[in-house]
């Protein structure tokens, strides 16, 4: 008898270490999760596991079905990459825009929500929602037993919240949530399917690889350590001719421009955040670098890691891991 993992949904093997589902031969029978989830779930450990998945053929098949949708966002990472797959979309289906609990708490709702329908042309029905918090939770089980859709499948990018939004969701009708979560990419390697109750099953799937996110530059450690845990309090650094703000090792933005310009980071509260003056020591000068021209009341993208406002018209050179991690959109807040 084939036994999937509860963790991942991976078909449970012994043979190979390397791929997904293993188990040792001697923990088969008593498994319930593959060793690769049972080190998340109790050590923070992974093995990045690279996962052949094709979104775009997943979503062309469930658009054709009478199933609903969920398209998970999470919210820190609003870019442009989301629109191709809204288009797959129906009036009846759902947009969640994840992790409300680590925007500012001043950060309202209505104003997040009025933003991405005039930026993100779609149909469907729009939700903010925290699962660490359970905020909107009850709304969001409500909103899906009222639809006339016994099945959803839940879909977005890796670290989008899929999971974790799907075990807050069962625990909210008083049933333990199994699905294995991390920071990791990759996490869910196959389809779980979890009946809610009666009305309703939610069925997970393997995350999109972001193609223009940091963490493709990045070991397991690095992705942990970078991902914001708690509120964010937004750090404003100005920058002026001759100065560079730095942070970590992983960005460098440069004030080419004569006028001094504040940058607000939306970022993890705990990174090195630090203004130097220019220096021609300066490592970071070696990473590929971007020159970008804001008009004024933009963000700029370091997708994977947040974003930085700019209220005026500015010039700036950013270093960076790459420079397909950068974009820029209309200022969210």
């Amino acid at each position: 008898m084939n036994k999937k993992c509860e963790g991942c949904g991976s078909l449970l093997q012994t043979k190979y270490k390397s791929m997904e589902g293993y188990v040792r031969e001697e923990k088969y029978n008593t498994a319930s999760l593959c060793e690769r989830c049972f080190k998340i779930k109790h050590y923070g450990k992974n093995d990045i596991i690279d996962i052949k998945y094709d979104s775009h053929r997943l979503l062309r098949d469930l658009s054709n079905q009478k199933v609903g949708l969920i398209y998970l966002i999470d919210i820190l990472n609003l870019n442009e990459n989301n629109k191709e797959y809204l288009k797959y979309l129906k009036k009846e289906d759902i947009v969640v825009l994840t992790k409300k609990d680590l925007l500012p708490k001043s950060v309202k709702d209505k104003k997040i929500i009025s933003y991405f329908k005039e930026n993100y042309k779609t149909e469907a029905d729009v939700l903010i929602i925290s699962s660490k918090k359970k905020y909107n939770i009850d709304t969001m089980l409500k909103i899906l037993e009222n639809n006339n859709k016994k099945e959803y499948y839940c879909f977005g990018f890796t670290n989008s919240g899929k999971s974790t939004f799907i075990n807050t969701i069962i625990e909210s009708v008083g049933k333990k949530g199994n699905i294995t979560v991390s920071a990791y990419p990759n996490t869910t390697a196959e389809y779980i399917k979890i009946k809610v109750n009666d009305n309703l099953t939610l069925i997970d799937t393997p995350g999109f690889i972001d193609k223009n996110s940091i963490t493709n530059y990045l070991n397991s450690e690095d992705i942990k350590y970078i991902m914001p845990k708690k509120e964010i309090k937004p750090k404003i650094l100005q920058t002026k001719p001759n100065f560079t703000v730095i942070l970590e090792n992983i960005l460098r933005i440069e004030n080419i421009d004569n006028n001094k310009t504040n940058l607000i980071f939306y970022m993890n509260n705990n990174l090195n955040y630090k203004k130097i003056k220019i220096t021609t020591t300066d490592s970071l000068k070696s990473l590929p670098k971007k020159y970008v021209e804001l008009k004024g009341d933009e963000d700029i993208i370091i997708n994977g890691l947040g974003f930085i406002k700019v209220t005026k018209e500015s010039k700036l050179v950013i270093y960076t891991l790459d420079e397909s991690i950068i974009s820029l959109r209309k200022k969210m807040i």
